[in-house]
Order: C-alpha cells, then structure tokens, then sequence
C-alpha cells in the first residue's frame, strides 16, 4: 500500500509541475495584466500544494509549517500587484479624460 501512495504522490508532484510550467507560460505570454496575476497566483497555490505533499512524502511536518507561510505571502504578493495594477490603470484612464478635454 506505501508503494501505491508514493506513486500516486510522484504523480501529483509531477502533474503540479506540468501545471506551473503552464502557468508560468500564462504570467509570460499573458496578454492582460488579469491574466497575469492569475497565473502568479496559480503558481502559489500549486507551490503550496507540492510543499504539503513533500511533507507527507518525507513525514517532516514543519513543511506544513512552510507550506502557510508561503500561502500568506502568496496571497500578499497577489494583493499588492492587484493594488499596483489597479492603481496604474486609474492613473491612465484619468489622463485620457483630461488630454480629452
């Protein structure tokens, strides 16, 4: 039975990283900035995945621990670029409005 999960758990870490590598192509490619912080945040959320799973493979739970912690950066860096963005844009959208006038 351990040898089934430890299949199952390299195939996910090996699906997980197929799926960073497509996202990681969408944060590249992207061709809104919506698209982008999708695909950062895709990236964190399957780094976090593959750290809880590294820690059932190796039965260290202080990667659980890691695995928080970088889901609360994760969800700050997402924030803060969504503020950076958002910001931008509004600063552009009111300087068309006054080169319009």
């Amino acid at each position: 039975m351990d040898k089934a999960y430890e299949i199952l758990f390299t195939a996910a870490l090996i699906c997980l990283a197929a799926g960073m590598i497509l996202a990681l192509v969408r944060v590249i490619r992207g061709p809104r900035v919506a698209d982008r912080i999708m695909g950062v945040n895709m990236i964190g959320t399957m780094a976090v995945c593959a750290l809880a799973i590294l820690s059932r493979i190796m039965g260290k739970a202080y990667l659980l621990d890691v695995a928080l912690i970088y889901c609360m950066i994760s969800f700050l860096a997402v924030v803060v670029l969504a503020k950076v963005f958002i910001s931008a844009y509004e600063s552009k959208r009111r300087g068309e409005r006054e080169d319009g006038k």
